[in-house]
């Protein structure tokens, strides 16, 4: 994202002939409807926009939180970096800068964000690439909603995964609302994984706030 057609042609030229599939645009308004359609796995993103800045955006695009973005800017001053990092960035490039080093920090980004490609907890196998789930050998077959819930939850490494959270990650929707949505979805997922809400080994409540999973790699978390 970013307002100078010059730079937005010579990123998106260097991450195509790298093998990537960048997204374009020029308009601050296009970014969330951007993220909700694409799924990107990274954000390029201009500080300095016309009628906002990156780091507003970041504050007024909760999908921005869940995504490494990389702030590019012709502003160097160390202030304004540690700003621009302080909002959740993962990294800033000034302008002007080199097809190696915008490949080398975008790389750097997408290795320190990689989805694990298995996940394990007690009886529970997950191998997120084939898309199968496995319990005590047993294999589970999951609706793309549901797959998508226990990644999200699992990704969580046994932090709390707030309910607003699900709705814009799992469904891509905004609010708190749609609580009932992420109920039906859970109870329908802890039935096929044979997980007791009474006593869970997975999925556990952190009541009025979200949902934690299970450790991963060892005994269920109690």
């Amino acid at each position: 994202m970013d307002d100078d057609p010059h730079t937005l042609r010579y990123v998106r030229d260097i991450l195509s002939d790298a093998g990537y599939a960048p997204v374009a645009t020029g308009e601050p308004d296009e970014v969330a409807r951007i993220i909700r359609a694409e799924k990107p796995r990274l954000v390029l993103l201009d500080l300095i926009l016309p009628g906002t800045d990156g780091i507003e955006l970041m504050k007024h695009i909760p999908a921005l939180a869940d995504l490494p973005v990389i702030f590019i800017s012709g502003y160097g001053r160390d202030e304004t970096i540690a700003k621009a990092l302080a909002s959740g960035a993962v990294d800033y490039i000034v302008k002007p800068f080199s097809h190696t080093e915008l490949l080398a920090r975008v790389q750097a980004a997408l290795r320190a964000h990689a989805r694990p490609e298995t996940f394990a907890c007690g009886e529970l196998a997950v191998d997120f690439g084939r898309r199968r789930v496995t319990v005590a050998g047993r294999e589970v077959r999951l609706s793309a909603t549901e797959f998508e819930l226990l990644r999200v939850l699992s990704a969580g490494g046994g932090r709390v995964v707030t309910t607003e959270a699900l709705l814009r990650k799992v469904w891509g929707r905004r609010g708190s609302g749609d609580t009932d949505r992420v109920r039906t979805a859970l109870k329908k997922l802890r039935k096929k994984l044979g997980d007791d809400a009474a006593d869970p080994a997975y999925i556990f409540n952190a009541h009025g706030v979200g949902y934690r999973f299970a450790a991963g790699l060892g005994p269920p978390l109690r």
